[in-house]
C-alpha cells in the first residue's frame, strides 16, 4: 500500500516493492510473529509492516511510506488520507479504519458494547480457533475511539468550519428541537406572539445511583478532550498547592467511589437532556448538586424566559429554600425575573402526604399540559446498561461516554405525531363529562368555583387546597357512643344499655373473626389447630351467655330470640379466605364441629339484639328505645366500617402499585409484598362484612328512606380500588365514576346538602382541570410542530452559511451535506404535520 501520492509509489523510492499492495505477507501466524514495526527487508527502505484493524478483522499489511524530504513528520496525515486512523502520531505501527471506528461507536450506542467485547469480536473474526494469536490492540482502540468521537462531534457541530473559536460549555451537545428556544426556533416577536404559559420551560430533574464512578489511582494522568462541552458539567479544578488543603477537602472520601451517582435535568415533554446540566453526586442526592444542574438548565436558552416548571420527586422540600441557596451561593445564579414553579411527578406524588397533592400536582398546574413528570426515569434504563463499564473508566473517559449516550438519546427524540393523537383523544374523553357536569350544577356555584380556580392558579400555595375535600369526617362509633351514653338516662331511665348494645356488636365481630379463622384452616387441621379453635369457641360462648343474661334485664324480661338472626357471611365478601364452593351451607360444611354435644357453635349462635328480634313481638317503650339506640350505633358502625374500608382500599392500591407492580419476577407470590396484600385484602373483606351486618340491622330496625338511600348495598365490584381517589394523578380519569361509599361522609340532615355541594365542587374542579390540561396539551403539540420545523430550518441556514464561507472543497461538501440533511428533516416535518401545526409569523 503506497502512501503520500494518491496511492502511487513515491518517486523518491530507491526500490519498488511488490505491486500487490493489499496482499497479506504470508500466513497470518508468520506475519504476527514478527516484531511489530520491523521492516520486511532491510534493503527495502521505506517499507514497513502495519497492523490494520478493520470491521471484518485484524490484518497486517506492507506499507510503502513517502520518501520525500520531511515526509517522515506527516506519516500520520498520509494514513488519514487513506481513511486510516493512526494509533500514534510519531512512527505509527497500527491503524484503525474509519469504518471500524464508526462501527464501534454505533455498537456502543445501540448495543452498549464495551471496547473489550468489541475488539474480542474482531479477533475472533480474524481467527476464531486461536484469537489469542491476534495482536492485542485493545488499549489503542480505547485511546483512538475517544479521539475519533471527539473529532466527529466537533465536525458535526460545525467546529471543523468555525475554527476561530473553541467549543464552550454545552456546545457539543444536541438539545430538544421542539422546546421553545429564543433566537433558534422562536420568532423575534415571541414575547408578544405567545401566552406566557406556552413558552414556559418545563424541566424534570432526577438522580441515578447506578451511574457510580470509582476513584482513579493517578487522576493527574487523566486527559480530558471535551470537559463540560457536552452534557456533563465541567470538573472543578483542584488546587495544586499543598497548603490549600481546604480547597481539596471536599474531594476527600472514605469509600472507593468518587461519585455515588449522577443527577440530570431534561425537558419534561420530550425527554431530552439539557446540555451542561448533568452533575455527579459526591454523597447522595443533595440539594447543592441538583441546584447546580437546575440553574445551568434555566440559563441554557440564549434569552431568558420568565417561568420555569421544575418537576422533582422531592420538590415540596427542595423548593422551600431554593431561592435562598441561590442568593447565598457564589456558584449559583438565575436570570433576572425567573419564576420557578415546583411540581412532583405523578407517580412519586402518590407517596407524598395528602397535603402535597393539590399544591404540587401537575393536574392543577397551568401550562403543564399532559405530562407525567416521570420521563427521566425511562431515560435511565439504557444508561444502567453502560454504568458497569463506565464505573471504572477514567473521569474524562466516563464523561465522554455518558455525553455520547445522552447525545444519541436526544438525537432519537424527534416525533410529535403520537402526542398529537393522544391529545385529541384526551380532549374527547374529558370535554363531554366536564360540560355535562357543568350543565347539571348551579350557575352561581360554577362561577364561584371558577374564580377560585383562577386565583389558585395565579397565586398557588395554600389556595390550591381547593382541590381537596374540606368536610369533617362522619361521626365514628365512639363519638356516637359518647353522645348516647350522656343521654341514655333521660331516654329510657336505665344506664348501661349503650354498653350492652356495643358488647352485642362486638360479639358479632368476634363471631366473624372466628369464622374467618375456621375458613383459613387446612383441610386436615392438626390437633393443636383444632384445640385453638375450640378454646376460642368456649371463650366466645361464655361472652354470649353473659350477654343473653344481661338482655333479660335490659328488655324487662322480653324474649328477643327467635328472630332471623344476623345474616351469614356473603361468600363474595370472603375472597382469598377459603374456597367459595365450600361455603354453600355454612352450618354443615364450613363449620368444624369438634364437640358433638354442641348444637349451635359459638360462631353462628344467634345474638339477642333488638335488631334481630322477631317482627311479631309486641314491644314496650324500653325495647323501642333500645331499638332507636341500636339504630344510631349501627350508623356509627357503618361509618366506621366504610372509613376503614376506604383506608384499606387505599393501602392495597399503594402496596399493589409500589411493590407488586414494581416486582416483575414471577416468583413474587411468596414475598413479603404478597403477604401484605393478602393481609389488607382480609381487612377489606372484614370491614365489608361488618358494614353489611350493620346495614341489615338498620333495615330490621326500621331505618327511614333517607338513611337507606345513604347506606346502599355493598357489592363485590365496589371493593375494587378507586383510582379516582387513590390515584388522583393518574392518566385517563375523565370517564371514571366513584363507588358510592367514597361519596358518603355525613348523614346529618343539616350537613347533607353541604356535603353534596362540597363533593360536586371538588369533582367539578378536577373535571375542569383535566379538560384544561388536555386542551393545553393539544395547543402545545401544535406549536411544538412549528417550533421543530423552525429548529430544523435554523440548522439548515447555519450550514448553508458555513458552506458559502468554506474555502476548501471538503469543508464545503460536508456543509452542503449537513444542510441537505436538515432540509430533508424540515420537509418531512411539514409533510407529517400538514393540517395540524400552528404557524406563528
Amino acid at each position: 500500500m503506497y502512501l503520500g501520492h494518491g496511492g502511487e509509489p513515491c518517486p523518491n523510492l530507491s526500490h519498488q516493492p511488490d505491486p500487490s499492495p493489499w496482499e497479506d505477507l504470508g500466513s497470518m501466524e508468520d506475519v504476527f510473529a514478527q516484531e511489530e514495526g520491523d521492516t520486511i527487508n532491510d534493503t527495502q527502505l521505506g517499507v514497513s509492516n502495519l497492523v490494520i484493524v478493520h470491521s471484518t478483522g485484524v490484518y497486517s499489511h506492507s506499507v510503502s511510506w513517502c520518501q520525500c524530504p520531511g515526509a517522515e513528520k506527516a506519516h500520520h496525515l498520509d494514513l488519514m488520507k487513506a481513511r486510516l486512523f493512526p494509533a500514534s502520531l510519531t512512527r505509527p505501527r497500527s491503524a484503525f479504519t474509519f469504518d471500524v471506528l464508526d462501527n464501534f461507536l454505533i455498537d456502543a450506542l445501540e448495543c452498549k458494547t464495551s471496547a473489550m467485547s468489541f475488539y474480542q469480536k474482531l479477533r475472533r473474526f480474524t481467527n476464531n480457533a486461536f484469537p489469542d494469536k491476534i495482536p492485542d490492540r485493545y488499549r489503542e482502540l480505547m485511546r483512538v475511539s475517544r479521539i475519533w468521537r471527539d473529532l466527529v462531534n466537533r465536525k458535526r457541530f460545525g467546529f471543523g468550519h468555525d475554527t476561530e473559536r473553541s467549543p464552550g460549555p454545552g456546545d457539543l451537545a444536541l438539545y430538544c428541537p421542539a422546546c421553545p428556544q429564543p433566537g433558534i426556533n422562536l420568532p423575534t416577536s415571541w414575547r408578544y406572539d405567545y401566552e406566557e404559559w406556552l413558552v414556559m420551560r418545563r424541566y424534570v430533574v432526577d438522580g441515578n445511583f447506578t451511574a457510580q464512578h470509582m476513584k482513579m489511582k493517578i487522576p493527574e494522568d487523566d486527559v480530558s478532550l471535551a470537559d463540560g462541552k457536552g452534557y456533563m458539567k465541567r470538573e472543578r479544578q483542584k488546587s495544586t498547592c499543598s497548603n490549600h488543603r481546604a480547597v481539596n477537602a471536599t474531594n476527600i472520601q472514605r469509600s472507593n467511589l468518587r461519585a455515588t451517582g449522577v443527577g440530570a435535568t431534561a425537558c419534561a415533554r420530550h425527554g431530552c437532556f439539557v446540555p451542561h446540566a448533568v452533575v455527579d453526586f459526591q454523597k447522595g442526592e443533595r440539594h447543592m448538586n441538583m441546584d447546580y444542574s437546575i440553574c445551568n438548565a434555566v440559563k441554557y436558552t440564549p434569552e431568558p424566559i420568565g417561568s420555569t416548571l421544575i418537576i422533582y420527586d422531592v420538590a415540596c422540600q427542595w423548593s422551600i429554600h431554593f431561592a435562598e441557596r441561590v442568593d447565598q451561593s457564589y456558584h449559583l445564579s438565575l436570570p433576572e425575573g425567573t419564576k420557578i414553579l415546583p411540581a412532583v411527578g405523578k407517580f412519586h406524588l402518590s407517596a407524598h402526604k395528602l397535603q402535597c397533592f393539590p399544591r404540587f400536582s401537575l393536574n392543577f398546574m397551568t401550562g403543564a399540559g399532559h405530562i407525567d413528570g416521570e420521563i427521566l426515569e425511562t431515560l435511565w434504563a439504557p444508561f444502567n446498561k453502560i454504568s458497569p463499564t463506565a464505573r471504572s473508566m477514567s473521569l474524562a473517559h466516563r464523561k465522554e461516554v455518558l455525553d455520547d449516550h445522552m447525545r444519541d438519546s436526544n438525537w432519537k427524540k424527534l416525533s410529535l405525531l403520537k402526542k398529537y393523537r393522544h391529545a385529541l383523544q384526551g380532549i374527547s374523553d374529558t370535554q363531554g363529562p366536564y360540560e355535562e357536569l357543568t350543565r347539571s350544577l348551579d350557575l352561581d356555584d360554577v362561577q364561584e368555583w371558577k374564580k377560585a380556580a383562577e386565583k389558585a392558579a395565579q397565586d398557588r400555595g395554600e389556595l390550591l387546597d381547593i382541590y381537596q375535600l374540606k368536610m369533617d369526617k362522619a361521626p365514628s362509633m365512639a363519638e356516637i357512643r359518647l353522645r348516647l351514653t350522656e343521654n341514655e338516662l333521660s331516654a329510657n331511665g336505665r344506664t348501661g344499655s349503650v354498653a350492652w348494645l356495643i358488647e352485642g356488636i362486638n360479639i358479632e365481630n368476634s363471631q366473624d373473626a372466628l369464622r374467618l379463622s375456621i375458613r383459613q384452616l387446612p383441610q386436615d387441621p392438626t390437633a393443636s389447630q383444632r384445640t385453638g379453635i375450640e378454646e376460642k369457641r368456649q371463650k366466645l360462648m361464655a361472652r354470649i351467655i353473659k350477654f343473653h343474661e344481661a338482655a333479660e334485664v335490659m328488655t324487662n324480661g322480653m324474649d328477643l330470640k327467635g328472630g332471623e338472626g344476623a345474616p351469614l357471611d356473603n361468600p363474595e365478601l370472603c375472597l382469598e379466605e377459603a374456597d367459595i364452593s365450600n361455603m354453600e351451607d355454612p352450618e354443615e360444611e364450613d363449620i368444624l364441629d369438634f364437640d358433638g354435644n354442641i348444637d349451635s357453635p359459638a360462631e353462628v349462635t344467634e345474638i339477642w339484639m333488638p335488631s334481630w328480634a322477631a317482627s311479631g313481638h309486641i314491644m314496650d317503650d324500653v325495647v323501642l328505645a333500645l331499638r332507636q339506640e341500636e339504630l344510631e350505633l349501627r350508623k356509627g358502625q357503618a361509618n366506621d366500617c366504610l372509613e376503614k374500608l376506604r383506608q384499606a382500599l387505599g393501602d392495597r392500591s399503594v402496596v399493589f402499585r409500589e411493590k407488586i407492580h414494581s416486582n416483575k419476577s414471577v416468583h413474587h407470590q411468596g414475598t413479603r409484598s404478597k403477604k401484605e396484600l393478602q393481609t389488607i385484602t382480609l381487612s377489606i373483606n372484614r370491614h365489608a362484612r361488618g358494614y353489611s351486618r350493620a346495614r341489615a340491622a338498620m333495615l330490621h330496625l326500621g331505618a327511614d328512606s333517607d338513611t337507606v338511600a345513604v347506606y346502599q348495598p355493598l357489592k363485590p365490584q365496589d371493593l375494587v380500588v378507586s383510582k379516582e381517589v387513590t390515584e388522583e394523578n393518574r392518566h385517563g380519569q375523565g370517564s371514571d365514576k366513584l363507588a358510592w361509599f367514597w361519596r358518603i361522609n355525613n348523614t346529618e340532615d343539616s350537613q347533607k346538602n353541604l356535603w353534596m355541594n362540597e363533593f360536586y365542587r371538588v369533582n367539578w374542579l378536577k373535571a375542569k382541570a383535566r379538560y384544561d390540561r388536555w386542551s393545553e396539551e393539544l395547543k402545545l403539540v401544535q406549536h411544538e410542530m412549528f417550533w421543530t420545523i423552525s429548529w430544523f430550518r435554523t440548522q439548515e441556514e447555519r450550514w448553508r452559511v458555513r458552506a458559502d464561507e468554506s474555502i476548501k472543497n471538503g469543508n464545503r461538501a460536508y456543509a452542503e451535506r449537513q444542510a441537505s440533511m436538515w432540509a430533508e428533516f424540515s420537509a418531512q416535518g411539514l409533510k407529517n404535520f400538514e393540517g395540524k401545526l400552528l404557524i406563528t409569523s
